[in-house]
């Protein structure tokens, strides 16, 4: 089976996941290649995993017939499938369907106009609530989207105590300073100014001995938010520790955190919350759906808070400061082993795969 994998686009956030997704898949066997625009970090990073890599720039991403260079390429490389990311590759690869006879095959991250898909195959969601969404909202064909969660490689997100003790000193934390932690591109749906306000109330709720600490990992994003941010923070007598610049590997600064909260008013499904618990960090989130599909009540993985409620986010707060050390451990253990389970790229690459064999008819 060939796999064309193609993805509009020279970075995406979720960047490193994807590429993890399609190396799990050469396990069984898929020969592959990754379409993106060229000189991104996209092209390095597939590289550099030894995936091999086509480039193509259209003249308008919205316009297949603009863009003969695609149907070249694609004849070339010979796929029995081209598997799509971003609703404007979906349009391209759709549109080239047609005459090319190759089965398409779209995964979509976030609600989307239906119109994008409408020449693909089949679909393939990141979350069942998007899945639900695309169906009675869009009115796409619910049988034909399946669910693959986004994944996240646990191994790689492991603690390394020794690098969170060194980057805990950089940052100026003691051990007996407990570090909450928010992380994201500084935009209004993640939420920070929820988790400031929260933080703020529930550093006046707590009784324990410990020193609260408030980091916010991320940059980028809405023109001004991050001084809007601090000047909230500034209001609140809160200080917080930020990042100078966009952080492209956040791992250092996951370990170096006691407990990570995602505060967001809405995502489609979050890499971050993944990425935190996989560094083994109790985690306190949003109640939207996506966010209930990682953390729920009857897996006792994290808590869940009433979106945009700072009032509730510092009970839930405060509720897992007074578990103690102990407490968050059995948290994030069972994370964990959910995670290893549920939420891997293996896992990931085995329902994709499914998906591949049923649209070839295997």
């Amino acid at each position: 089976m060939r796999v064309l994998h193609y993805v509009d686009a020279e970075s995406i956030s979720w960047m490193v996941p994807y590429i993890d997704s399609i190396k799990a898949l050469e396990a069984f066997g898929i020969e592959q290649a990754l379409m993106c625009r060229p000189g991104g970090e996209m092209e390095s990073c597939a590289r550099e995993n030894g995936i091999e890599t086509l480039t193509f720039r259209p003249l308008a991403a919205a316009v297949p017939v603009l863009s003969p260079g695609f149907v070249r390429k694609v004849k070339a490389f010979a796929p029995d499938i081209i598997h799509t990311r971003l609703s404007s590759a979906a349009y391209i690869a759709g549109y080239w369907q047609k005459s090319m006879k190759i089965p398409v095959i779209s995964t979509f991250d976030k609600p989307a106009k239906a119109k994008y898909y409408a020449k693909a195959s089949c679909c393939i969601s990141c979350a069942e609530w998007l899945k639900n969404y695309m169906a009675d909202s869009q009115g796409m064909e619910a049988a034909k989207i399946d669910v693959v969660h986004n994944p996240v490689n646990a191994q790689k997100f492991a603690r390394d105590e020794n690098i969170r003790k060194e980057f805990r000193q950089t940052l100026g934390l003691s051990e007996n300073d407990i570090l909450f932690s928010g992380m994201g591109i500084y935009v209004h749906r993640k939420g920070f100014d929820i988790l400031i306000k929260a933080f703020a109330k529930a550093r006046e709720l707590y009784t324990g001995s410990e020193t609260l600490k408030l980091a916010l990992i991320g940059g980028s994003g809405e023109k001004g938010m991050r001084e809007k941010l601090l000047h909230l923070a500034g209001e609140l007598g809160v200080t917080l520790i930020m990042p100078d610049n966009f952080v492209q590997d956040v791992r250092k600064w996951l370990w170096a955190s006691d407990i990570f909260v995602m505060p967001s008013r809405e995502e489609g499904f979050s890499i971050a919350l993944l990425e935190a618990l996989a560094s083994g960090l109790p985690v306190i989130a949003s109640d939207i759906a996506p966010c209930t599909e990682i953390i729920s009540p009857e897996n006792v993985n994290g808590f869940t808070a009433k979106s945009d409620d700072p009032e509730s986010f510092a009970c839930e707060m405060t509720r897992m400061l007074e578990l103690g050390k102990d407490g968050r451990r059995h948290i994030t253990e069972r994370s964990l082993r959910i995670i290893r389970q549920k939420f891997t790229p293996e896992a990931a690459a085995e329902k994709t795969l499914a998906v591949y064999r049923k649209v070839l008819n295997l």
